[in-house]
């Protein structure tokens, strides 16, 4: 009975990470094109925007760490609420060019999906063996990435100018998402997840996070990691659009065709992690093939074969990707529990430290 359960929480936990997904992805790929061609804010107003976004984020994080844990679900349901409101609020502004609330809304956007995506890290350390972790993250890392392959394809039928859209369509998709939590997973017991934290104060707490090794690579890794994915998605479809020409039909599917990867490989190598531990071994090997197909994307000039080239060394460099970010997410997440909430928190809030860096655009406004 008890496997049972497991086995029905897991699914749902899956299936609501493809939906989150889902939803997310939609706005993820459209935010920097609406920013740029329907508010005209010139490339470092764009990175001044997706960085105070990210500071206001972090510092609201450590607020929340503070305060004392309250139940997963519970926040699940307060952020995804609060990130629905966000989304209407997104499309409003779009529609009627208002950009003071665009960007209020766009803030607390920012802030709620890796919010929502720490909870879920609970609920999936609560319910998953150490043993079978790299499989499970494997599969969850799947889940999350699928809609990066299917969501450009469909946006590639789109204008510029009815992006907005895709708020309503993110909208409507967090409802499945809410259905499965409520439905189809049980909330952790809070008495299992209560640990005698020798740290009182934040600071502390980022001081031994900090101390940790495998906890500071971790981060390192992923913020470096979600850096890449900042360049690549936020200014990959404006490069494209200007320095090649190419609308969204064509950028759609260069996204969809280079984020496939992330399909194929994650599970099977996560099935490996658990048998052999060879999490460095893949990590280095993802590492150099990421380097070598980005610098050659870097290299490839407007002419008759840009689009194939394009095509091609995209995909190679997120095989790269998707290996460093499975041995990544496969060492962290062994190491660490549902108990080390703060450690999750943390981990997940690596992927906002590199958008920061955009407030260093504000030198060249």
């Amino acid at each position: 009975m008890q496997k049972y359960i497991s086995i029905r929480i897991h699914t749902a936990l899956y299936v609501s990470v493809f939906f989150l997904s889902l939803h997310y992805v939609f706005v993820y790929f459209a935010n920097s094109s609406i920013l740029s061609f329907i508010f005209n804010l010139s490339l470092p107003q764009v990175l001044v925007t997706y960085g105070a976004a990210s500071l206001f984020s972090i510092v609201t994080y450590l607020w929340l760490s503070s305060r004392k844990i309250s139940k997963t679900k519970f926040n699940l349901y307060i952020f995804t609420l609060l990130e629905m409101v966000a989304l209407l609020l997104m499309y409003i502004g779009s529609r009627d060019v208002h950009t003071s609330l665009y960007l209020s809304a766009f803030a607390v956007h920012h802030l709620t999906t890796p919010y929502i995506l720490y909870n879920l890290d609970i609920l999936f350390e609560s319910y998953t063996h150490v043993e079978d972790r790299g499989k499970g993250r494997g599969i969850y890392m799947t889940m999350w990435n699928t809609p990066f392959v299917i969501v450009p394809l469909l946006l590639s039928g789109l204008k510029t100018d009815e992006l907005s859209v895709v708020y309503i369509v993110s909208f409507c998709i967090l409802m499945p998402f809410i259905f499965f939590i409520y439905t189809y997973i049980q909330e952790p017991s809070v008495s299992d997840r209560d640990i005698p934290v020798k740290s009182k104060t934040t600071w502390e707490r980022i001081v031994h996070f900090w101390s940790d090794p495998l906890d500071r690579k971790s981060f390192i890794t992923q913020s470096l990691l979600h850096l890449y994915y900042a360049v690549t998605g936020v200014l990959l479809p404006i490069y494209l659009h200007e320095y090649f020409g190419f609308e969204w039909d064509k950028i759609g599917l260069l996204l969809a065709a280079s984020l496939t990867p992330f399909i194929f490989f994650q599970i099977p190598f996560g099935s490996i992690e658990d048998k052999e531990h060879n999490e460095k071994k893949l990590f280095i090997w993802g590492v150099l093939i990421a380097i070598c197909f980005t610098t050659l994307c870097a290299l490839v000039q407007p002419g008759a074969y840009d689009f194939i080239l394009l095509g091609i060394f995209l995909f190679l460099s997120r095989v790269g990707c998707s290996l460093i970010e499975i041995a990544t997410e496969g060492l962290f997440y062994k190491h660490v529990t549902e108990r080390n909430e703060f450690a999750l928190l943390t981990f997940r809030a690596g992927r906002l430290f590199p958008y920061i860096l955009g407030l260093l655009a504000v030198f060249w406004l």
